[in-house]
């Protein structure tokens, strides 16, 4: 499975091109710019994958729709999306924990953050909007945000066995183990690396 970045948006969203056998998915595309349209080059987007629906994860979606993508998130995050864009065009599906997406990348509910954020899971990587960062967690007090819900998704993620590559919304790419050991908002739930 090949990955590429580009940080988009006034925000600096990471959003992710993955091959995911011959599929082409796009993650999180902050917005709709010349970049992004660089950076997608001459690759048909075949997916839209939305990790949650703050307007700096979702905002390129439409544009990429248009061109022929399925947009997909998760439906708990609809409201919010509904606040940001009012008027926008229907997605194309609803994500729910154990859907399965090409390349075989596993969808995890993991609220906290949002009420309909997601994490992507694949052999030995994991896509985790903002839910995870190289050394933090996402914010909670965003409207529907909550730090129970936090605490829990961060458990079960962690508690995925052997090592990840962590893709995360906003800054450096990290590791599982290294988050499991140094992250000390991991450390509070008890998980030892």
């Amino acid at each position: 499975m090949r990955v590429e970045t580009i940080c988009l948006g006034e925000l600096a969203t990471n959003c992710y091109l993955v091959d995911a056998d011959g599929t082409n998915i796009l993650i999180d595309p902050a917005q709709p710019c010349d970049a992004l349209t660089s950076f997608i080059a001459d690759h048909h987007i075949d997916l839209v994958v939305n990790t949650h629906g703050h307007f700096d994860h979702v905002g390129g979606d439409w544009a990429l729709q248009k061109a022929g993508a399925q947009l997909l998130i998760h439906k708990a995050d609809l409201p919010l999306v509904d606040r940001f864009y009012p008027d926008h065009p229907p997605f194309d599906r609803y994500l729910e924990d154990g859907d399965t997406l090409p390349g075989g990348l596993r969808v995890m509910h993991t609220p906290g953050h949002s009420p309909g954020c997601i994490t992507l899971v694949g052999q030995e990587i994991i896509f985790v909007g903002d839910l995870l960062f190289a050394g933090s967690i996402g914010r909670t007090d965003f409207p529907g945000g909550s730090m129970s819900q936090m605490n829990k998704s961060l458990a079960r993620l962690v508690a995925l066995p052997g090592d990840y590559k962590v893709y995360p919304g906003h800054g450096p790419a990290t590791s599982l183990a290294r988050e499991r050991r140094a992250n000390p908002y991991l450390r509070n739930l008890g998980v030892r690396g």
